[in-house]
């Protein structure tokens, strides 16, 4: 499971190993602080369950932490286990109803069961305390996409977009959104906004000169595969589809 999907990372606590030689852990909130630490160290290199055991271990000695539920159930959702991870969730937003990211992960498991009403509500509620946070606004746009939405869709999508124009991933998905509505010569300039800002993917060309050859826009088409031949002269899809163009003009 892609975790950039849920939009936050896990919540780090720094302390003391209380595994070194002679430490002594000062009371049980630090006690509870290191087996969340450990949790997370397991769940960065993808050891779910060992992180499962970790977080319930920090539970049972600290459990009104929300956190440590949030932890959990990332770790729940990582391994599809979906049921345990909602009730991980539910159960963080019941200690902290203001926690933004929390709703969020809580949206992210109800899409992922096909719950797409209770996802929307989830989703909501994270852009209510926090509006400024774009993956709240691309994992929403998702759900109206599925819920065949597509103007409220594209609307959040573009809401990432203006949040956050660096990251290709809510270019992208608006462009896939704007082809499936025929949309095709605002697609290919979306396209285009990518390939600014990924360099090293030739297909993005043919793929930009597809959009516009959809929208009867041949010229720009022409203009966009140049471009990437001389930005990659070696490569023979970009070759292949301006030679292909050409002749069809011709």
């Amino acid at each position: 499971m892609d975790l950039e999907k849920v939009g936050k990372r896990l919540t780090l606590a720094r302390h003391v190993d209380i595994v070194s030689s002679n430490f002594k852990p000062l009371d049980r909130s630090e006690l509870a602080d290191d087996y969340n630490e450990r949790g997370i160290s397991y769940f960065n290199i993808q050891k779910y369950p060992e992180a499962i055991k970790e977080f319930t271990k920090a539970i049972k000695i600290l459990d009104n932490e929300p956190d440590f539920y949030y932890n959990r159930g990332l770790a729940y959702y990582s391994m599809k286990m979906l049921e345990q991870a909602v009730k991980d969730y539910k159960k963080a937003i019941e200690l902290y109803p203001e926690h933004a990211d929390y709703h969020n992960a809580l949206g992210s498991v109800y899409e992922d069961m096909g719950n797409l009403e209770e996802a929307l509500k989830a989703f909501n509620r994270a852009i209510e305390l926090e509006g400024d946070v774009p993956d709240y606004y691309y994992n929403r746009g998702n759900v109206y996409w599925k819920m065949q939405r597509f103007q409220d869709a594209l609307a959040d999508y573009t809401k990432a977009v203006q949040l956050n124009s660096q990251d290709p991933i809510f270019l992208y998905r608006r462009h896939e959104l704007l082809a499936y509505m025929g949309k095709y010569g605002e697609a290919a300039r979306d396209m285009l906004e990518i390939i600014k800002l990924t360099p090293g993917v030739p297909a993005y060309y043919v793929d930009a000169a597809d959009l516009f050859i959809k929208a009867g826009m041949r010229e720009s088409a022409i203009e966009v595969l140049e471009e990437g031949i001389r930005a990659y002269p070696d490569s023979k899809e970009l070759r292949d589809k301006y030679e292909s163009l050409s002749e069809k003009q011709v």
